[in-house]
């Protein structure tokens, strides 16, 4: 090629990728109908109640590939539509427990969201907040009773929307600042200072929510300091969790687990010693290594450990599984909900 026609060709390439002037941060435009806006909130609606559980990802993580960074943490995050009009027409409540739905809740992961239509901007507008006084409404989503007392804790300080569009198939959530001074590092992330201080915080958050599997990620910066996030900016990963009946009988005797089925746990005695069950619906990895594929499974193992020493299975939605092996008998049946969270006892404690 001759030396002229290089040059033209650059200028023509290099007009292309800047887009003719245009920012590099530019991208498609949203003209959604109020129509359409109502079924990302009819969506939204059905898809984010439940309970969600990244023990899947966590469980492939441990037994195929590591990430650099180590493995993901792992949440069950619980959400409910709750009957707040003191907050909104449409309020979300949501809690995070880390290592499951039998352990304790994270500290200041209790949020409640309001939901509204935005037809001017075209999108779905949640706003999230930690609800006042919190400790007392630990679990809220069992607990009717004080839907219609609990209050966001300063709802005029809320400096971010997370705005909500239909992306194909599934429904995406991303951060946007309330004014043009928190939209300064760009979309899909929202900024402000602290407090009237020199300090700036930056948000950037991505939920991505289909009927089975919501994909979370959260960057937290303040001062140029990350505190919440992976450094890999890579996201936790949940799946919908179904909740199952089960009729377990091992050398001690024969008892009810109420267990669900994304890595719920139990410890049983065989003639060999201590074992654990674990009841697990996740896509894994075929035998020889290839694909990934759902499946519903039992598994028996030593305490501590991912790989099982025994397993059955069966397919993702099947209404039951079935376990024997060292002498532990297993009988699991799909239950109407998951199991409970809140204790009467414990309510009365705080």
């Amino acid at each position: 090629m001759k030396r002229w026609q290089r040059a033209v060709t650059a200028a023509v390439v290099g007009a292309v990728i800047s887009g003719f002037g245009l920012p590099a941060s530019a991208g498609p435009a949203h003209d959604p109908s109020r129509q359409e806006l109502e079924s990302v909130l009819a969506d939204l609606i059905a898809w984010l109640p439940g309970g969600w559980d990244s023990y899947p990802q966590v469980h492939f993580e441990r037994r195929h590939r590591m990430p650099a960074e180590g493995e993901h943490e792992h949440w069950h995050h619980i959400f409910e539509r709750i009957d707040a009009p003191q907050i909104g027409e449409v309020v979300f409540y949501g809690q995070i427990n880390p290592g499951g739905r039998d352990a304790p809740m994270m500290h200041r992961s209790q949020i409640l969201y309001k939901v509204w239509i935005d037809e001017q901007r075209g999108v779905v507008v949640v706003n999230g907040q930690g609800p006042a006084d919190p400790d007392k409404y630990v679990d809220l989503h069992e607990r009717p009773e004080l839907w219609k007392e609990v209050r966001m804790r300063d709802p005029a300080k809320i400096n971010c929307d997370f705005i909500w569009r239909r992306d194909g198939e599934q429904i995406v959530g991303v951060l946007d600042g309330k004014t043009a001074a928190g939209r300064t590092q760009g979309p899909g992330t929202c900024t402000y200072m602290v407090n009237n201080t020199d300090v700036r915080f930056i948000a950037d958050a991505e939920w991505v929510l289909s009927p089975e599997v919501f994909w979370d990620y959260d960057i937290n910066e303040m001062a140029g300091h990350q505190f919440i996030g992976r450094k890999d900016k890579t996201h936790i990963k949940m799946y919908r969790a179904r909740g199952y009946d089960c009729r377990v009988r091992d050398a001690g005797g024969e008892r009810l687990w109420q267990a669900y089925d994304r890595g719920a746990k139990l410890a049983v005695q065989t003639a060999a010693g201590e074992r654990q069950l674990m009841l697990l619906r996740a896509p894994m990895p075929d035998t020889a290594g290839r694909g990934m594929h759902d499946k519903l499974r039992l598994l028996l193992q030593k305490p501590g450990e991912d790989a099982p020493l025994y397993q059955t299975e069966s397919e993702p939605r099947a209404a039951s599984i079935a376990l024997e092996h060292e002498g532990v008998s297993v009988q699991c049946s799909l239950a109407p909900a998951l199991p409970r969270m809140h204790k009467a006892a414990a309510s009365a404690a705080r």
